[in-house]
């Protein structure tokens, strides 16, 4: 049985590039969502917070989650965000029980 991989990540956006960070990350988000073995992929942002989003994502398997990692548009995405975040992403790694 395959172990899936279940995410919880937190960016903390500037707010002078939240503007910019946005689309791309929805653009991110769109191309995920065809990746064979995402099963979620939900991109969120703190109502008391809006320059903090939340990507909440589920893989079918880690080969498939590291597969993910590698693709160019996840890359160019956190390449974008060099200079743009006001703290380093957090990353949670959860498990269904």
């Amino acid at each position: 049985m395959k172990t899936k991989i279940i995410t919880s990540a937190t960016l903390k956006v500037d707010p002078e590039f939240i503007n910019e960070v946005l689309p791309l990350a929805i653009e991110t988000r769109n191309h995920i969502l065809l990746e064979e073995g995402c099963e979620s992929f939900v991109l969120m942002r703190k109502s008391e917070e809006p320059n903090t989003l939340v990507i909440f994502a589920i893989y079918t398997s880690k080969q498939i989650y590291d597969w993910h990692l590698e693709q160019d548009y996840v890359k160019s995405f956190f390449a974008f965000l060099n200079g743009k975040l006001i703290a380093a992403p957090e990353v949670t790694y959860l498990e269904e029980i």
